[in-house]
């Protein structure tokens, strides 16, 4: 599974205009709806905003993966949101601004593919290297290269650890 497969330039926002985190959430959801991935922009948001309810998708260093599976999603896709300056009170595990954010849309059926696809996700961005180059990126077209040259150098399915259902994060690689 690649998580290049997964997105596509119509997905990503250099610099979202969103303030606060449901202002994003709303962003990003909008984006998958435009894209005709998800039909009912309402009822994924609910779905988002349901999963942040349990416990924030900000895993720290200025990351954050809300996801949520629900009938409303045609297909898994990933939207990304960029925010240079950084959106604050996210929840965050460590604190700080979030400054990357990539959504996960899921079909409700899906499972392995759906918790592979935030492990996924999880590594590229705990990755300095591949974060690094997504913020410095300077179009949606290097953004997406970027993820590219993450699935050339981890085109495997990642692990996945699990506790009550949820995806357990763990710092993989600087």
């Amino acid at each position: 599974m690649l998580l290049s497969n997964l997105i596509n330039e119509r997905r990503v926002i250099p610099e979202v205009k969103g303030k606060t985190k449901e202002e994003v959430l709303s962003e990003l959801v909008h984006v998958l709806k435009e894209d005709g991935v998800v039909k009912d922009e309402g009822e994924f948001l609910k779905k988002i905003k349901e999963r942040e309810s349990i416990e924030s998708t900000a895993i720290g260093d200025g990351i954050a993966i809300p996801h949520a599976r629900s009938e409303t999603v045609e297909k898994i896709a990933i939207a990304l949101g960029r925010s240079t300056p950084g959106i604050e009170e996210c929840d965050s595990m460590d604190g700080k601004p979030v400054h990357l954010v990539i959504m996960i849309a899921a079909p409700k059926g899906i499972k392995k593919e759906y918790l592979q696809t935030i492990a996924k996700v999880a590594r590229l961005l705990r990755s300095r290297h591949y974060r690094n180059m997504i913020m410095q990126a300077k179009s949606e077209k290097e953004i997406i290269r970027a993820i590219v040259a993450f699935d050339e150098k981890y085109p495997e399915e990642v692990r996945v650890k699990t506790r009550k259902g949820r995806v357990i994060h763990r710092k993989e690689e600087k």
